[in-house]
This record gives structure tokens, C-alpha cells and sequence, in this order.
């Protein structure tokens, strides 16, 4: 090999690598944009679950006053408010039976949206974190591709031996054999 295709080998080698470190650096600001994304979704399942909350505990509110007024109407009306077995008692069982179902629907619900998004989040983050790995891939494959094809280009003067050691430059497994060449003279 000579000089200039030692020189040529080396520009190759180091325009191939710095092509490959920026796709690097790209799958980073990629992966840099799913974490944001990912603390995003995190923050909206929290805020979700806290509506979801609020809006139970302004159920049990609504329960509260519920009953207030029906003690205060019973005891007006000249009942006993706090008797059990009363029609004032039943009004309050039968309110807070429906208050603690949907107390519990709502904190389910919250349970929901904060695990749902803590999933979102988890899987922004995993195809961040593979898209960095894929970059890496292939920006190594990319290199040792046109290393392979820098060399047989320059070649070595059809003295018979593959510098590829086989490689076919295909994804079909079809090949020439054992790394068998052809000179120019055996085409057919």
C-alpha cells in the first residue's frame, strides 16, 4: 500500500467516525428530549391524581353537608336526629354509602393516573436510552463498512487475496465461497 492510500484510508476513517460521533450526539439530544418528555408525564400523572383526590374530598364535603341538613331537618321537625333506626339515620347510611363509592372510584382513579403515567415515563426513557445504544450500533457498523470498502478499494493490486476475508457486502448469506477473488482475467 502506498502513501496516498494509507492517507486516503486515514481521511476515510476519520470522516466515517466523525459522522458516526455526531449520529452519536444526535440519539443523545434525542434521548435528552424523551427524558424531558418522560418528567412531563410524570408531573401530569401527579397533577391528574391530585384532581382526582380533590374531587373525592369534595364528595365527603358534600356527604358532610348532606347530613348536617338532614340532622337539622329532623331536628326541627321534632325527631331525634342521632337515634338509630330513625328515617334521619337511614337518609345518612344511604349518603354515605354512595360517598364512599365514589370516594373510592376517585381513588382508584388517582392510583390509575399515577402508574399510568409513571409507565408512559418509564418507556419514553427506554426508547431514549435504545435510540443511543442504536446510534452507537451503528455508527460501529458504519465505520467498519467503510473500512472494509476503503480497503478493497484500494485494494491490493490483484495479488489474489481478499481483504474482506469473505465478507459478500450482502445480508443474503450469498457469497463466494471460502473468500475465493476473481481477477480481472477470470471474469466471464
Amino acid at each position: 500500500m502506498s502513501g496516498v492510500e494509507i492517507a486516503l484510508l486515514g481521511a476515510l476513517a476519520a470522516s466515517s467516525a466523525a459522522a458516526g460521533f455526531a449520529k452519536v450526539k444526535s440519539a443523545k439530544y434525542q434521548r435528552n428530549s424523551y427524558y424531558s418528555q418522560a418528567r412531563q408525564a410524570e408531573l401530569k400523572g401527579r397533577t391528574d391524581a391530585l384532581a382526582y383526590k380533590r374531587e373525592g374530598i369534595d364528595i365527603l364535603r358534600n356527604v358532610q353537608k348532606t347530613m348536617a341538613t338532614a340532622n337539622v331537618r329532623a331536628a326541627a321537625g321534632g325527631l331525634a336526629p342521632f337515634v338509630s333506626g330513625e328515617s334521619n339515620d337511614l337518609i345518612n347510611i344511604a349518603s354515605m354509602r354512595g360517598a364512599a363509592d365514589e370516594f373510592s372510584v376517585q381513588t382508584d382513579n388517582a392510583s390509575l393516573a399515577q402508574s399510568m403515567s409513571q409507565a408512559q415515563a418509564d418507556n419514553l426513557r427506554t426508547a431514549g436510552d435504545v435510540g443511543v445504544k442504536m446510534a452507537r450500533k451503528n455508527a460501529k457498523i458504519s465505520f467498519v463498512q467503510t473500512m472494509v470498502q476503503g480497503g478493497l478499494m484500494a485494494g491490493s493490486g490483484g495479488g489474489g487475496s481478499n481483504f474482506a476475508g469473505g465478507y459478500t457486502g450482502n445480508a443474503t448469506g450469498v457469497g463466494y465461497g471460502s473468500g475465493a477473488t476473481l481477477d480481472a482475467g477470470q471474469v466471464g
